[in-house]
């Protein structure tokens, strides 16, 4: 947890996106094994607008890809603004859920538009886009976890309203980091687009 809330974003990010890679190699080897294939299929808001069929052109599934994470990123941006818990802002709990999440979805290949055959858990699944739309977020949420209007001392405790005069501002290096996660989803949407139109 002190990691989580060290100073340095680079080791926040580190943290957190180790965390996530954990939770997610177990969820994907569970779900692998134990789950049917194509369970969790068409379940969620973003998949939904992801749709079940390829854009016409490579140029509109990926700006279509891209718009949609970055609508994603809204969700961790809002849980950083809703409430921190000492060092842990709530958009933390979004990007390791969404790593959970990716991991089922990948063992029980319920994906909109599935693989071929379901992937078995290996590191080739750093050749797909997933895991650095996962570090997209990561970083997001490492870069605005100062942003809370709300502060409690633990998970159990009542939170206050953090004073205005107290509010963190975000700083020139997460501003910097924001965009390089910007950047980061823009190639991961390529790359998926890529993936998903040469199918």
């Amino acid at each position: 947890m002190k990691f989580l809330g060290h100073d340095k974003l680079f080791v926040r990010f580190i943290s957190l996106y180790t965390l996530g890679l954990v939770f997610f190699f177990i969820s994907w080897t569970l779900s692998y094994f134990f789950m049917p294939e194509g369970i969790l299929r068409g379940g969620g808001l973003l998949t939904a607008l992801a749709g079940d069929t390829a854009a016409d052109t490579l140029g509109l599934e990926t700006m279509k890809i891209f718009i949609i994470n970055l609508v994603g990123m809204l969700f961790i941006v809002g849980g950083n603004y809703i409430l921190r818990v000492k060092s842990f802002s709530y958009g933390y709990l979004v990007v390791l859920a969404w790593m959970i999440m990716y991991g089922a979805i990948l063992g029980t290949n319920s994906f909109s538009i599935p693989l071929k055959e379901t992937m078995a858990p290996t590191i080739a699944v750093f050749r797909r886009s997933g895991l650095y739309e996962m570090m997209a977020g990561a970083l997001i949420a490492v870069a605005t976890d100062s942003i809370s209007i709300n502060k409690s001392d633990s998970f159990f405790s009542t939170s206050k309203p953090v004073p205005k005069n107290k509010r963190q501002s975000i700083k020139k290096d997460e501003w910097i980091a924001i965009g390089v996660a910007v950047l980061i989803l823009f190639g991961s949407a390529l790359r998926e687009a890529y993936m998903i139109t040469n199918l």
